[in-house]
């Protein structure tokens, strides 16, 4: 289980990855639709042959971060103040086995876990003080934490599994130049010995056999081909292979407990299944037979010892609502309606065309991941309802601004390269290409829009002093300069977004070091001016959008118990709270003509699952 994504460069990233658990974002291949609500995921028993599924955890603090001891007893997770703990399976308690009550240090954070073959000790990613991932251990009863493997290169790193001696721990290292390694990490020195290096591709899931020998991976082949296959590595270096080959969607390996056979997800049967394999000696023995139907939005953990594999299960939807705007006021009248997708369920971020006649936001599409979700380019005409789905060879796509003139859509996301930034894509080929890229960036991409004439792009990039810069990039020549820049003790920009006629823009400020001080500011990038709007007492501000002539700003901002939108005007007055019907806000976008306001709205939790599998035959 990696963070299905790219590694953390930034502490948007860092951001991100704290509350990746709460969203349920994931990245995947573009084979199968998989909106599957978790009652039809987990249908009738018959659909399971010989398996037996059972709810183990879901509330409010449930997250898939973790994994169940080998014993059965006991379930590692991240908990709500950022601590690695631990669950008690048969009580229901849980404590914490880092940091103090009042959580760890600002900034500071626990990630992935596994356990030991023994149950006494969990080894764990940390995101530290100085904003990047090492590799801890700590026994179950909290004492005296080690640091085993830290090296700022290597940005992510992930525990999955302890070799039987307890002397390594199977790791993958996402370094800063985005290649992934698999690696053995020594538990006695932390040295780190690299099995195999993938460039800028990452395995969903990786585990060692029960032996020690043989790692399995996921694995994107060669070719114009997205789905992944099933491959075998040595771990003595002596052999490589592909443990299935089938134009399904194979992922999520896991050795069985008695280390002969590999389970794992494939969408072969049209439905994404589970499936067993067996293996001898590092090769397949036999064909790989059904083990469970209609996984769903599964994310698998581990086996204990007795053969029960806990999952996790995303649950819930994300729609985009529209509604009739009253931009005077700045009430919705008569409420709001999901929008009858195809993608129902997995849609978010709406964007208007410039003359109102098309809404494009981003469909959740394919298997499901820990970090993040494969997204598609949905194009919708208001009018008839009709849809039309660009899938650009992006890894990842976070949000979408259309071109003055229509033709075009900027995406910020990172491409299959591992490189990071802005891209146009084409409405008629639906070809993405490169705008603004980093080779070491934030794999959401940079935050940017349009110049109102089409010929420039805005955008934030951090510099070498790890502030940011709002720059304009010329489409033309490549020339960049920079419009402003934040003043002392500020740092983060994000969340652009320009007027609809001139070049002024609105975005978020936020504090560096925090992440928490934040305001809305207006740069009139001609008079290289900027006005503070508001400030950062209305909660964690998460998008703008301009109204009203373009002399107000809609702000959606999410505080600790609630979400909220505010009118702000550029004159200095008090912004007006208007009554925001959605619990988890996303961009609000109001038409061209003020008349319709668009917002995601999400409805989604987390939950554990195991199951019963059923032992191999000899």
């Amino acid at each position: 289980m990696v963070l299905r994504g790219c590694p953390f460069h930034s502490r948007e990233r860092t951001e991100y990855a704290l509350n990746a658990w709460r969203r349920g974002y994931s990245r995947s291949a573009v084979l199968a639709l998989v909106l599957l609500s978790s009652a039809l995921a987990w249908a009738a028993a018959d659909e399971s042959p010989g398996a037996v599924k059972r709810q183990v955890w879901a509330d409010e603090r449930t997250n898939t971060l973790g994994a169940p001891s080998p014993d059965g007893r006991y379930l590692s997770f991240v908990d709500t103040a950022g601590n690695l703990a631990v669950r008690d399976l048969a009580s229901g308690t849980s404590r914490a086995l880092t940091s103090s009550a009042g959580g760890p240090p600002p900034g500071e954070f626990a990630y992935f876990s596994v356990f030991s073959h023994d149950s006494q000790q969990v080894a764990y990613a940390w995101f530290n003080e100085d904003a990047f991932y090492e590799l801890r251990m700590v026994a179950m009863d909290g004492s005296a934490p080690r640091t085993l493997y830290r090296n700022r290169e290597a940005g992510f790193v992930q525990p999955t599994a302890f070799l039987p001696e307890g002397d390594q721990i199977l790791t993958l290292l996402f370094r800063r130049d985005n290649v992934s390694q698999i690696a053995l990490v020594s538990t006695v020195d932390g040295s780190a010995r690299v099995l195999r290096s993938l460039d800028w591709f990452y395995p969903k899931k990786i585990d060692v056999s029960p032996d020690g020998r043989f790692v399995v991976y996921d694995s994107i082949p060669s070719g114009e081909s997205a789905a992944r296959d099933i491959h075998l590595l040595a771990v003595d270096g002596s052999t490589h292979g592909v443990l299935t080959d089938s134009p399904a969607n194979d992922l999520f390996p896991l050795w069985t407990p008695d280390g002969r056979s590999v389970v794992f997800g494939s969408d072969r049967d049209g439905t994404m299944d589970a499936w067993m394999v067996p293996v001898r000696d590092g090769r397949r023995a036999g064909e790989a037979k059904l083990v469970a139907r209609r996984l769903g939005r599964a994310l698998p953990m581990a086996f204990t010892s007795d053969w029960v594999l806990f999952y996790g299960l995303r649950a819930g939807r994300t729609d985009v609502y529209v509604g009739r705007f009253d931009a005077s006021t700045g009430m919705l009248q008569g409420g709001a309606s999901a929008i009858p997708s195809r993608f129902a369920g997995g849609n978010r971020n709406p964007e208007w065309s410039p003359d109102g006649r098309f809404m494009a936001y981003l469909s959740r599409i394919g298997t499901e991941n820990y970090g993040q979700e494969h997204r598609a380019v949905t194009v919708r005409d208001v009018a008839s309802g009709n849809e039309t789905v660009h899938t650009p060879r992006l890894a990842f796509i976070e949000r979408v601004r259309w071109s003055p003139d229509g033709s075009a859509l900027l995406i910020s996301g990172g491409d299959a390269q591992g490189r990071s930034g802005l891209f146009v894509m084409d409405l008629k080929s639906g070809e993405a290409t490169q705008a603004v890229v980093e080779r070491t960036g934030d794999y959401q991409g940079l935050h940017g829009d349009w110049s109102a004439d089409g010929t420039r792009i805005f955008f934030a990039q951090r510099s070498g002093s790890e502030r940011f810069s709002l720059r304009a990039h010329s489409l033309a020549s490549g020339i960049r300069k920079d419009v402003f820049h934040p003043p002392a003790g500020k740092a983060v920009i994000r969340s652009l977004r320009r007027a609809s006629r001139t070049d002024r823009l609105a975005f978020v400020l936020a504090d560096g070091q925090d992440g928490v001080t934040q305001s809305v500011e207006v740069v009139d990038v001609d008079r290289s001016t900027s006005t503070t709007i508001l400030r950062s007492q209305y909660g964690d501000i998460s998008g703008v959008d301009w109204i009203a002539n373009d002399e107000r700003l809609l702000v959606s901002a999410e505080s600790a118990s609630a979400s909220s939108l505010w009118i702000a005007t550029l004159g200095g007055r008090e912004p007006v709270l208007l009554d925001a019907p959605w619990k988890r806000p996303g961009p609000v976008r109001v038409s061209p003509d003020g008349s319709t306001l668009a917002f995601s709205h999400e409805e989604s939790k987390n939950e554990v699952w195991s199951l019963k599998v059923p032992r191999a035959g000899p």
